[in-house]
């Protein structure tokens, strides 16, 4: 019986050292598995009677807004953005309202420093798209400035 005994203690013990050890689905405190939430930036410019406004929502490069312009002694438009931004160029789909009427355009801003400087270029035929957004100049003449978006 005493060898029974042993074996069975044996027995035991190897069962209990090839546990696997089952990750814990308790909050271990740790901000690991957590996804950050979307970065949120604002920018305006507002000069001569002109104002742009922009809110951008990052999500990696990513991003999704409302742009709203407002310029001097034309119509103001305002709408949503969606887009990704590579080598710190934002080339999005602006979908806007004017005069009642929803149309989408491509339209580019820079990121410097605190500001953003809308892109200019050759469109397409059709005047939705650049033609080439590798040739766009970007215009500092109206620079939009990024302020604390809950002014």
């Amino acid at each position: 019986m005493t060898k029974q005994v042993l074996f069975s203690f044996a027995f035991v013990f190897l069962l209990l050292g090839c546990k696997k050890e089952v990750p814990s689905t308790e909050n271990s405190g740790t901000n690991e598995n957590k996804i950050a939430p979307p970065r949120i930036e604002c920018f305006t410019s507002d000069a001569n009677g002109s104002a742009v406004s922009i809110q951008l929502q990052f999500n990696g490069n990513e991003v999704t807004g409302t742009l709203n312009y407002s310029l001097a002694e034309k119509d103001s438009n305002h709408g949503t953005i969606k887009g990704k931004v590579e080598n710190n160029i934002l080339i999005a789909d602006y979908t806007f309202y004017s005069e009642g009427t929803e149309s989408t355009r491509q339209v580019a801003f820079q990121f410097a420093e605190n500001k953003l400087m809308e892109g200019y270029g050759e469109m397409t035929k059709e005047g939705t798209q650049f033609k080439d957004v590798t040739k766009l100049n970007f215009n500092s003449k109206m620079p939009l400035i990024k302020i604390d978006c809950t002014e």
